[in-house]
């Protein structure tokens, strides 16, 4: 560290190591404050051993941390530098090596301009709905058929079922009518029988009360009697068959419907079995997802594609670049519009020299911390030279310390 000697030299230190007997380890005083310690300097209490040692050692503590920060910022620098070298190298190009060097670039800007298209369009399939696809495209669109047609049986059977349902209701419905009709029948019957009785008895009345010849009317009344219970009989056994035979009907559309719902159970199993295999909810989904997989392939077979073009084209870039002797040419690599457009490479340069000033403030900043140190460090050796080897003995110290 060259302030280290010239500290040395300004008082031409004569002393032995061995002569020292300062015991210091070298850890920074992170709370003090430097600046307030250069304007209280003539307060503090010199003469006292522990103030005189925590101001050397913040004094020189100082001068190494501005050091260290300015060889950052140097090295900072002098890549800000560099850059901007490498932009006047460039632009400086002759005009036939130039637009070798912008055609390169400009194929590196169309091929990251597509990975970008590609990497930011939506509707993408996810990894892993492309990897179930891809285990599966040799056997598509087979599975999808299957789905197609399990589906299709499936309204089928939902058509077969709301089928009989219906034929159901309608013979329940005429079940009812039919049991209401032989009821009606059978109080007809009874009705019949009570008027005959009642004609039988009338007549009896005018044979015997009043001694009439009541023989057609027992004749009337009996045949009367005998032709209506005839036809209610015949209405009866009637309705009783059509009856029986509703009773069979929903007999048997119970026993197809229990049919119907155990081929709807295996079906609606088998698809739900398709569902999970496919990861779908219906055979709809698993087509479209086939399409976009097929379409997805292609533009995975393209992206690969350019994505080795893409790095044939840079290396054939950094190639070109190399003979020119930048000190950076792979940056370039990664913003070729700069090499195609001159407003881009403006706002660069403006960038880096921006950049370049903020650090060269940064650097002065430093180096006067530095300065001030090691002016404070002279003032107090010249102000109190009966403490001028414990002084240089810290110094010294500091500098193995910090070396270490």
């Amino acid at each position: 560290m060259k302030w280290w000697n010239r500290i040395v030299e300004y008082f031409q230190r004569g002393i032995e190591e061995e002569d020292l007997e300062l015991e210091w380890d070298g850890s920074s005083i992170e709370n003090w404050d430097w600046e307030t310690l250069m304007k209280d300097r003539d307060m503090l209490k010199m003469n006292d051993e522990y103030e005189r040692q925590k101001f050397v050692r913040s004094c020189v503590e100082q001068m190494n941390a501005s050091s260290s920060q300015l060889d950052q910022l140097s090295e900072e620098y002098n890549m800000v530098t560099a850059y901007l070298k490498d932009m006047e190298e460039i632009e400086a190009l002759p005009e036939s090596e130039m637009e070798c060097v912008q055609e390169n670039a400009r194929k590196i800007a169309v091929c990251e301009g597509a990975r970008k298209e590609y990497q930011e369009k939506k509707n993408r399939l996810n990894e892993r709905q492309f990897r179930l696809m891809e285990s599966y495209e040799e056997v598509m669109p087979g599975p999808y058929q299957d789905i197609k047609e399990a589906e299709e049986y499936r309204e089928l059977i939902r058509g077969d079922m709301s089928r009989l349902e219906g034929e159901k209701h309608a013979y329940q419905y005429r079940r009812q009518e039919l049991q209401r009709d032989i009821a009606n029948i059978k109080g007809m019957v009874f009705i019949c029988i009570i008027a005959a009785f009642a004609c039988l008895l009338m007549l009896a009345i005018l044979q015997f009360g009043f001694e009439m010849d009541t023989k057609i009317g027992y004749l009337l009344t009996l045949a009367g009697g005998a032709v209506a219970l005839t036809a209610l009989y015949v209405k009866y056994l009637d309705f009783s068959t059509q009856l029986v035979k509703t009773d069979k009907g929903i007999n048997k559309i119970i026993l197809l419907k229990n049919t119907v719902s155990i081929r709807y159970v295996n079906n609606t199993n088998l698809l739900d079995y398709y569902y999970m295999k496919y990861r779908v909810n219906s055979g709809k989904e698993l087509l479209d997802i086939w399409e976009k997989y097929q379409k997805e392939k292609e533009e995975r077979i393209k992206d690969r594609r350019n994505r080795g073009e893409l790095d044939r084209h840079r290396r054939e870039l950094l190639k070109l670049l190399k003979h020119y002797q930048l000190h950076d040419p792979e940056i370039w690599l990664h913003q070729p519009e700069a090499l195609l457009d001159k407003k881009e490479m403006v706002e660069i340069r403006h960038n880096l020299i921006e950049r370049r000033q903020k650090l060269r403030v940064q650097m002065e900043y430093n180096k006067r911390l530095a300065t001030e140190a090691q002016q404070e460090i002279k003032k107090t050796v010249e102000a109190y030279p009966q403490y001028r080897e414990e002084i240089l003995g810290m110094v010294n110290r500091f500098e193995r310390t910090a070396k270490a």
